[in-house]
């Protein structure tokens, strides 16, 4: 094997290491208490490796979401591709993604948490946009989705056509997420019972209302 080439691949094999290393801690011990010596530990690396490969926690961190993201996306994505899926109407489809928020709640909890984590990360330490610029592209990927579904419900007349369908998206994003991060983080006051998704049902249902064609 060329050298150059045995180089990439044990950079590469190394950085893959490292990121899972992350990831797994990340999920454990949250952002603020993870360090970089922590990861080396657990990949097997040295520290100037991973600074080598990642420069600053920062950078490590928002690779992490990345692939966390992906995995997500991977396991979600396929539901889209199916015959069943292609034959809905523009409304059942748009419920369909909408349902992936309780896929969310139901079997990547961790995730969940850890998207609330960095959000909070992000705004407390300034983040920069453009640094995030992979992260919001794989949100692009739903919303691809959706506003296929969307202009398909108002041809065919499932959805109503005075909706602004990147208000009503957002609108949906924040309202299901933030649902789905309440239920995770457990209950606090004796009034809450989040036994199992119904709430997230619920607001599906009223934003499904909201579109639906009369």
């Amino acid at each position: 094997m060329d050298y150059q080439v045995y180089l990439k691949k044990i950079k590469k094999d190394n950085v893959a290491a490292a990121t899972a290393a992350a990831c797994e801690l990340l999920q454990e011990k949250g952002i603020e208490n993870v360090k970089m010596t922590d990861v080396a530990r657990r990949a097997g690396l040295g520290v100037a490796s991973m600074y080598r490969y990642f420069e600053t926690k920062e950078k490590l961190i928002i690779t992490c979401a990345v692939k966390m993201w992906e995995r997500v996306i991977e396991s979600i994505m396929p539901s889209f591709c199916t015959k069943e899926y292609s034959e809905l109407c523009g409304f059942e489809k748009i419920k369909r993604i909408l349902c992936v928020y309780k896929t969310l709640f139901d079997e990547h909890k961790d995730f969940v948490m850890f998207v609330a984590r960095f959000d909070s990360y992000c705004l407390n330490n300034g983040i920069e946009t453009d640094k995030l610029a992979d992260y919001e592209k794989l949100f692009a990927l739903l919303y691809e989705y959706f506003s296929e579904a969307f202009d398909l419900g108002i041809a065919d007349g499932s959805i109503r056509n005075d909706v602004d369908r990147r208000v009503f998206y957002l609108t949906c994003n924040h309202a299901l997420m933030a649902v789905v991060q309440k239920l995770v983080s457990g209950e606090i006051l004796a009034q809450d019972d989040f036994a199992d998704s119904t709430e997230i049902d619920v607001m599906t249902d009223i934003f499904m209302s909201y579109i639906k064609a009369v």
